[in-house]
């Protein structure tokens, strides 16, 4: 399958990108998600029914849903739909005890300071976020990786790149493997977050990051 790439500003609307794809497979697939947040909250807030099973077949739906939900909801959205079957979701951040779906599994790195330590603390907080991406964080941020030959998507919020030195770890062979075999790539520039939440004297953008990823995808889906 060809590997496509998407980027959009704001999160919840990958579900756009996401909805193609599924349309075109014979079974939802898994996603594998990086973010800065859970994004775990229920769809619509409770305030509107959820999705009906199969409503990711019409883009008119989809719409509606990329116009009415936050960026805290989507993945929710996304599994009552049946546009996916699970999130695997990785964080460095701001953690929720709402984890909205069952088959949403998030998991943060004990390792990684405290968010307030990241916010008030950033330089002693550093070296821990510049290893975000590498190979021991990766295996401790997932319950599972895909198996070979498992069509997934792979979905990263830039928000969770707060210093350059966290796209460059050496040990990060994992991390180029999601990339290289994932069938579907969606990155979140989040402009706003990555501006507020990046470590004082780094000169990174989600623009700048998404385009990154992006050269980064395509150089080892090429190989």
């Amino acid at each position: 399958m060809k590997q496509k790439i998407h980027i959009v500003e704001q999160h919840h609307e990958v579900i756009r990108h996401w909805a193609e794809l599924r349309r075109i497979l014979p079974t939802a697939p898994a996603v594998w998600s990086l973010d800065y947040h859970t994004d775990t909250l229920p769809c619509f807030r409770g305030k509107l029914p959820p999705p009906q099973e199969n409503d990711f077949l019409y883009p008119e739906k989809v719409e509606a849903a990329v116009a009415a939900l936050r960026h805290d909801e989507h993945f929710d959205w996304a599994l009552r739909s049946g546009m996916v079957s699970e999130i695997n979701l990785g964080i460095c951040g701001a953690e929720t005890d709402i984890i909205a779906h069952s088959a949403i599994t998030v998991r943060r790195p004990a390792e990684l300071p405290a968010p307030e330590m990241i916010l008030n603390s950033p330089e002693i907080s550093r070296p821990y976020l510049e290893r975000f991406l590498s190979d021991d964080s990766l295996s401790r941020l997932f319950r599972r990786l895909p198996e070979k030959g498992e069509v997934y998507i792979l979905d990263i919020d830039c928000d969770c790149i707060l210093c350059q030195r966290t796209l460059e770890a050496e040990d990060s062979a994992i991390f180029d493997s999601l990339l290289a075999n994932a069938a579907m790539i969606t990155l979140s520039r989040e402009n706003d977050w990555v501006k507020l939440l990046k470590l004082p004297g780094e000169n990174i953008s989600g623009t700048s990051i998404a385009g990154y990823l992006r050269k980064r995808a395509l150089r080892n889906h090429a190989k």
